[in-house]
């Protein structure tokens, strides 16, 4: 390490111990993560039994008759919906299939205890129930109803659908988020804070303009926004169920609208974000260097590898940013206008990209707040006030500092 070293990481004593502090709190999160992954109990169960306490004249059973009455009323249904129109539908030579209902018959429901016979005969199905849930294809009839996909019956794809959003998006997204705050709680434990080495000198520089800090705010408190009430949407009745209904109620009520109010705002920031520093974030081949030695943020005494006023880890979070956030704003606004251009098929990819996209940004975004604030000593003055330490200019972007004061931007103060 460098002699003139003034100021190291583990300095930053009330730093770490809140970094260990969050680290141990969000590792048994993550257990608990994991734990959930692999319980066994993420099953489809009937919760409710329909019947009937009375049919035609006859007491019920509890279990036999009214699941057997039930079976032949759905097969009805799909023989309906499934024949040809001039078969069965409203046509004076044709009659409507018996459901095998007697009229009057008042439907009733009732709680189901996991192991109920009923909830074993279900799970377990011999040859008839297993050639009637053959599998799955797209069965279309013919509709004059006036709403888009009124026709279609059976839709394989669901399933891909509800497995993507079930285990895909809600548990590998949970653990992205939960594993990179742990991570970068336990490297602000053991390493501390990335310090300005050569400690704060008495003049700054200056590094964004009114506009573009602007700009970032609108764009970050937008994506705060839209994270905060995706992720009620995605894991509000896990996380809010606990305070009662209508605090979950309202909170998804909220949500579903307020999503929508934050994306204006943030399309026009990635847009202008975009335009402006497109031309400053292009990968060149010092970015590699940067990048095998951590930016020389691994340790107090450097390598710094010197920089533009973007170093590569900056270029990374722009592109994640810009990319990630098209992807979003093409998927968001294509499912707030359902079927105005996409088929159920497209929305369903849409949904699908729209919750794994947004999730990883979220992790992403993580990342970025976390050295802006709390991981690197003077970086959130470049963002707040636009000037910055020099010698923190100096140790992360020295390129950038060396053309500032040859004339390009101006003397330092």
């Amino acid at each position: 390490m460098s002699d003139d070293v003034l100021v190291r990481g583990r300095d930053f004593v009330r730093y770490r111990i809140g970094g260990a502090i969050v680290a141990v709190l969000l590792a048994i999160a993550l257990v608990w993560q994991v734990y959930e992954i692999f319980d066994g109990d993420a099953r489809t169960i009937p919760e409710v039994r329909w019947g009937v306490t009375e049919y035609n004249g006859t007491q019920m059973g509890a279990q036999d008759a009214p699941s057997a009455l039930l079976a032949g009323q759905a097969l009805a249904d799909r023989t309906t919906l499934q024949d040809e129109r001039f078969a069965t539908g409203p046509s004076p030579d044709q009659q409507r299939p018996d459901y095998n209902v007697v009229p009057d018959t008042m439907m009733t429901t009732e709680p189901m205890v996991d192991g109920e016979k009923l909830t074993e005969s279900w799970s377990i199905y011999g040859d008839d129930t297993g050639a009637l849930l053959r599998p799955a294809q797209r069965t279309e009839g013919i509709s004059s109803l006036p709403y888009a996909n009124a026709a279609l019956f059976e839709r394989p794809f669901a399933r891909d659908w509800r497995l993507g959003v079930a285990d895909l998006a809600v548990h590998l997204g949970a653990m992205a988020i939960l594993g990179m705050g742990f991570l970068l709680a336990l490297i602000l434990a053991v390493r501390g804070r990335v310090p300005i080495a050569h400690g704060r000198s008495t003049r700054t520089v200056k590094r964004f303009n009114l506009f573009e800090r602007a700009t970032h705010w609108m764009t970050s408190i937008s994506f705060i926004g839209l994270a905060v009430t995706g992720l009620t949407i995605a894991y509000g009745k896990t996380l809010l169920m606990p305070f009662g209904e209508t605090v979950l109620g309202w909170a998804g009520w909220i949500s579903t609208w307020g999503h929508m109010m934050f994306f204006p705002s943030f399309a026009v920031g990635i847009l202008l974000m975009a335009v402006m520093w497109m031309g400053r974030n292009i990968p060149e081949w010092r970015d590699l260097k940067w990048l095998s030695v951590m930016g020389g943020m691994a340790s107090d005494g450097g390598p710094n590898p010197p920089a533009k006023k973007f170093n590569a880890g900056q270029k990374l979070i722009f592109w994640s940013a810009v990319l990630g956030g098209a992807l979003m704003v093409v998927s968001g606004v294509t499912l707030m206008f359902p079927y105005y251009w996409a088929t159920l098929g497209t929305m369903s990819w849409a949904m699908l990209v729209h919750a794994i996209i947004g999730l990883l940004l979220i992790a992403i975004f993580i990342g970025h707040i976390y050295i802006g604030t709390v991981g690197m000593q003077g970086a959130f003055w470049a963002m707040w006030g636009g000037r910055v330490d020099r010698n923190w200019a100096k140790e992360h972007h020295e390129i950038w500092l060396n053309e500032l004061e040859g004339g390009k931007g101006g003397p330092a103060e």
